[in-house]
């Protein structure tokens, strides 16, 4: 039989109607993972420096990405029903590609996205990638299954930095803190969305990245690479003190006091000293 001639095997309704609430069960899962801008691990809700233009990178990608994605899904849904199959209809005329419109649709969209894309995210990287020489240090060494904050500029009564291992890092609001990474084991990797992007913790090496707190708050995190069976516990809470709390908190801390939970300043409770485990 010529192949002209052949003809395709419909598909049933019921498969038809499944296919169309399975793609409407999609969309309103996809929906769903809009959330709340009050979600405390929000990327999209960004309330530092570093988090905001960061996800005005993403943003910047999104867009383009997004009026590709409604150009081609609305011309495969044109093709869809403009030619789709009637009843009695032969198989049509098979027909090679066209590789001069298929040279143009590759050649073009990555000149659009050097452009437009590309070239304005390049002083954005390179910033973001650059260690301020003013900012405040904190060292972050990950730990199964906590993080360890040493403060190199505040020391204890015996000339050491203080350290914390209580989940919290005490930073100022509105100054750039720098945060060197290591790790005692595994990899892990340290996140806090609504200041700043992931950056990994890998055992011998050490990776530094600066976050910047608009105001005073509490901004959640976790530790984001699988870890082992505490991963889930491996979380962070990083409290931002305007100038006059952040010096209290840090006399208080090289003296060796302690702070009760539930304060103005977040519910720190910290210990001064090295040998709190």
């Amino acid at each position: 039989m010529p192949l002209s001639k052949l003809r395709l095997p419909r598909p049933p309704v019921s498969f038809q109607l499944v296919a169309l609430l399975a793609l409407i069960l999609v969309c309103l899962l996809a929906a769903g993972c809009i959330g709340d801008t009050d979600t405390p691990q929000n990327t999209l809700a960004p309330e530092g420096e570093v988090a905001r233009q960061q996800r005005d990178l993403f943003m910047l990608a999104m867009w383009p990405a997004l009026v590709v994605m409604i150009l081609v899904l609305g011309a495969i849904l044109v093709i869809v029903l403009r030619f789709r199959r009637r009843k009695d209809d032969e198989m049509p005329r098979q027909t090679h590609g066209n590789p001069q419109l298929e040279i143009a649709w590759t050649i073009v969209p990555t000149i659009i996205i050097l452009v437009f894309v590309g070239i304005p995210m390049l002083p954005v990287i390179f910033e973001l990638g650059e260690e301020p020489a003013d900012a405040y240090p904190v060292n972050v060494t990950g730990v199964q299954w906590a993080w360890l904050f040493e403060y190199p500029e505040v020391l204890d009564t015996e000339g050491q930095p203080v350290q914390s291992k209580a989940g919290e890092l005490h930073i100022p609001a509105g100054r750039k803190i720098t945060l060197t990474l290591r790790s005692e084991d595994v990899n892990h990797s340290f996140g806090v969305p609504r200041l700043a992007g992931t950056r990994d913790a890998i055992p011998g090496e050490e990776n530094t990245f600066w976050i910047k707190a608009d105001h005073p708050g509490s901004f959640a995190g976790q530790c984001r690479e699988l870890c082992g069976t505490g991963h889930a516990k491996m979380r962070v809470t990083v409290i931002a003190l305007d100038e006059q709390d952040f010096e209290d908190w840090s006399r208080e801390m090289a003296a060796g006091a302690k702070r009760a939970p539930g304060g103005d300043d977040g519910g720190a409770v910290s210990a001064a000293g090295s040998g709190e485990q």
